[in-house]
């Protein structure tokens, strides 16, 4: 990181990075914009089936309905996995370079630039697919392990209802913790991204607690923002379903308003919830240095971060093979 970026509180820091990677925000606006009509295309079509088959033959109907609300949620598990993946890497791409070198090299676009960075160094989506994959369980496994929430909490022993209830909101912000690991195996700029994932994951697990809390702090705001904007958009919505009787109406209707602000959340804050968590990851392993009893311990109560660790060796292994192969080549 950069001494301009440690100088900088990392909320401050975020938004200002949000500001500088605005062609990311504009691209994520296009692509759920496009999912979001897409969407309500879905729905009129299989809502209005429903309505038309329905009366006829009513399983059939319940069928339609059926893949008019659920169908938009598995299309958009599967565009995920496969294509928003490699925005979202080429993104924190662009934010690591940033944190690292304040600058972007000159005759490229950001997109393009994040794009080829993660191309680099995954490869193929499957790659980081997997890879991000194992940082996240790793990291709840971790959690699980060695983190206890109830220390976190002001309150007695008879609090253990709220200590659940914290518990269970610190598991589900855990989900952007990959993120900043996946940073920092950027960051190290070396062909073996399992190992600099490896190392991430062990520098985590040394300075957890800030990353946890930022981590934490996002998943709330991130749940406030979309109660708001769904109660800003299901105000409307009600009042126009006053005006429908129609039953397959209303429940496209809720449906399309739940989307909307879920797509929105997704388009326009995980993006900063992005930068925010990298940064704050960054300043807290800033002077660190990789702590092998962590290594240890990791290997002992994850079986996925054995896997990255056995993953990174088979690279290490692979690459001496292929040196070994071009010297030979080069000899004879």
């Amino acid at each position: 990181m950069n001494q301009a970026a440690r100088s900088v509180p990392p909320f401050r820091m975020a938004v200002k990075l949000l500001t500088k990677t605005t062609p990311f925000l504009f691209f994520n606006l296009a692509i759920y914009g496009g999912f979001f009509l897409g969407t309500v295309l879905w729905l009129v079509v299989f809502g209005g089936l429903a309505a038309i088959v329905g009366p006829r033959v009513e399983i059939l109907g319940g069928i339609f309905l059926l893949l008019a609300v659920f169908g938009p949620g598995g299309i958009l598990m599967f565009a995920r996995r496969y294509f928003l993946y490699l925005v979202k890497g080429a993104h924190i791409a662009v934010i690591t370079k940033l944190l690292v070198d304040e600058e972007l090299p000159q005759g490229k676009g950001q997109i393009a630039y994040g794009r080829e960075v993660v191309a680099t160094h995954f490869r193929d989506v499957s790659i980081l697919f997997v890879l991000d994959r194992m940082v996240d369980r790793t990291v709840k496994r971790f959690t699980r392990r060695f983190v206890r929430v109830v220390d976190w909490l002001p309150l007695g022993g008879g609090a253990t209802k709220v200590a659940r209830w914290a518990a269970a909101i610190v598991n589900r912000s855990l989900s952007y913790v990959d993120q900043a690991i996946l940073s920092y195996a950027i960051a190290r700029d070396e062909p073996n991204v399992w190992r600099s994932a490896r190392h991430g994951l062990i520098l985590y697990a040394q300075a957890y607690p800030p990353v946890l809390m930022t981590a934490v702090k996002v998943w709330l705001l991130g749940r406030a923002l979309f109660l708001a904007l769904l109660l800003a958009l299901g105000i409307p919505a009600v009042l126009i379903l006053l005006a429908f009787n129609a039953i397959w109406f209303q429940v496209v209707m809720i449906a399309a308003v739940f989307f909307l602000t879920s797509l929105t959340i997704r388009a326009i804050f995980e993006p900063f919830a992005t930068a925010y968590i990298v940064l704050t990851y960054h300043h807290a392993i800033a002077g660190l240095e990789v702590d092998p009893v962590w290594d240890e311990r990791l290997q002992s109560v994850s079986n996925e971060f054995k896997r990255l660790v056995g993953k990174a060796r088979d690279f290490e292994q692979g690459e001496r093979g292929h040196t070994t192969e071009a010297t030979s080549r080069g000899t004879a």
